[in-house]
C-alpha cells in the first residue's frame, strides 16, 4: 500500500524539503543539479509488521503506518541506511520520532539551517602501563549518535576514519619516559596542526566530538591543543557499561576545593584532584614539600564512574574555572602549578580545553603515576 499524496504533501511541507536527519536538500539532482523530488517516505514504525522490517513490530495501526505522523522525509542513502536490520537497535523508533520532531519544529519556526547536527569524531588512544587501549570507529558513533544526537560527519580528507590519533606502541610508555611523551606529543601536534587546523580553517570542522584513552598527561595535553573557538563535545568512557554513552541520570555530583597547606615557594603551588582515587599528601614528590597544596575532591567522594553525566563534567569545569581565578588574585607570582593525582579521561581533556582557552599563566606541570611514585611528565 503506497502512502497517498495528502500525507507525502504534509510530509514534504513539515521537513522543508530537506532530509530528516542529515539536512541534504532534497529538491535538487547531484548529478545534472535540475529540480527533481529526491526525498523519500522512510516509516519510523515500519509499513509492514513483520520481523524482516527493521522496526516493524510494534503495536501501531497498520491503517496509521502511511500517517505523516509516522513519516520522516529522508534522502536514498539515510533511508536505506535506516532501514537495515543491523542498525535497528541504534537507529531505533524513538530516535526517529525525536529527530523528526526536532527537525520539523526548526522548519516551522524558521531557525537557522546551518544549526547542524553533524559532528567530526576525534578519537585518540594510547597504551596504559602496558595495557592497549581500544577505540573502535563504531563504539564512537554510538556515543555520538546515543549521547549527543549527532551524526558523524567524515569529511573526503579524513578518509572516512575519522580524526584518529594512535599512540600505542610507543616506546617507553610504560616507565613514563621522557622520550615517551615527547614521541606521543608529537603525535598529537601532527595530528592537530595537518588534520583538525585546516578542517577548521576550511569550515568542515563546526563542532567536534572527542573520545580519547591514555595516559593523563598526555589527555591534558590533548586538550591543551584543541581549537577553543570549535564547539566541542568531551566523552568519558564508562567502565560499569564499557562504553562511551552517557547516563540518563544526573547523579548531582558537586566538588570542593580545600587548601591542606600552606607553602613557603612563590614559585609552585600543586593542585591534588581526587576524583577517581585519592593521593595522600605524603606521596607527592619530595621536591615539592615548600609548596602550597589546593585539594579537589567529589561530594560525595571518589567513583569509578565518577563522570557518568555531562552535567558533572560542566560542573568540574566550572569548579576549575573558579579555581584558577582565585589564583591568580591569591598566588600573583605563581610560575608553576603541579597537577597531580586520579583523574578520568573526560575532566583531563577538558581541563587542558580550560586551560588554553584561559591562556593561563603560570605553566602547568603534569605528572604520571609510576612504580617509583609520581614523576613529572609534560608542562603545559
Amino acid at each position: 500500500m503506497a502512502v497517498n499524496e495528502s500525507e507525502k504533501r504534509k510530509l514534504w511541507v513539515r521537513a522543508g524539503g530537506r532530509c530528516t536527519l542529515c539536512k541534504t536538500y532534497l529538491l535538487e539532482g547531484s548529478l545534472t543539479y535540475k529540480e527533481v523530488f529526491v526525498g523519500e517516505a522512510a516509516h519510523i514504525v515500519g509499513q509492514k509488521e513483520s520481523t524482516t522490517s527493521a522496526r516493524g513490530i510494534d503495536p501501531l495501526p497498520s491503517e496509521d503506518r502511511d500517517l505523516a505522523e509516522n513519516l520522516a522525509l529522508a534522502c536514498a542513502s539515510c533511508h536505506t541506511e535506516i532501514d537495515k536490520l543491523l542498525v535497528a537497535e541504534l537507529i531505533n523508533k524513538e530516535f526517529l520520532r525525536q529527530r523528526k520532531q526536532e527537525h520539523e519544529d526548526e522548519i516551522r519556526h524558521q531557525t537557522s539551517l546551518t544549526q547542524s547536527r553533524r559532528t567530526v569524531i576525534l578519537r585518540m588512544a594510547g597504551d596504559i602501563r602496558g595495557d592497549r587501549m581500544e577505540l573502535p570507529k563504531d563504539t564512537a558513533v554510538e556515543a555520538v549518535i546515543r549521547s549527543g544526537g549527532r551524526f558523524p560527519v567524515f569529511p573526503e580528507a579524513y578518509d572516512q576514519k575519522s580524526v584518529e590519533i594512535d599512540l600505542r606502541g610507543i616506546d617507553g610508555e610504560e616507565d613514563a619516559s621522557g622520550t615517551y611523551y615527547e614521541a606521543a606529543a608529537t603525535k598529537i601536534n601532527n595530528a592537530i596542526d595537518w588534520r583538525v587546523h585546516p578542517g577548521v580553517l576550511s569550515g568542515d570542522i563546526q563542532h567536534m566530538s572527542v573520545l580519547a584513552i591514555a595516559r593523563l598527561p598526555l589527555l591534558v595535553y590533548l586538550g591543551t591543543k584543541l581549537d577553543d573557538g570549535v564547539p566541542t563535545d568531551v566523552y568519558q568512557r564508562q567502565r560499569s557499561t564499557q562504553n562511551w554513552v552517557w547516563s540518563d541520570n544526573d547523579p548531582g555530583t558537586t566538588f570542593d576545593l580545600t587548601h591542606p597547606r600552606d607553602g613557603a615557594s612563590i614559585d609552585d603551588a600543586v593542585l591534588v584532584t581526587n576524583l577517581s582515587g585519592t593521593t595522600p599528601l605524603n606521596e607527592l614528590p619530595s621536591r615539592l614539600d615548600a609548596a602550597a597544596v589546593f585539594q579537589m575532591d567529589p561530594h560525595p567522594g571518589p567513583a569509578e564512574d565518577l563522570f557518568a553525566h555531562p552535567a558533572v563534567l560542566a560542573r568540574f569545569e566550572a569548579a576549575v574555572r573558579d579555581f584558577f581565578t582565585s589564583l591568580e588574585s591569591t598566588h600573583k607570582h605563581l610560575k608553576r602549578v603541579h597537577l597531580i593525582g586520579a583523574m578520568p579521561v573526560s575532566p583531563a581533556v577538558a581541563l587542558g580545553r580550560i586551560l588554553k582557552s584561559t591562556g593561563l599563566r603560570p605553566a602547568v606541570v603534569t605528572y604520571d603515576r609510576t612504580a617509583n611514585g609520581y614523576v613529572q611528565a609534560l608542562e603545559v
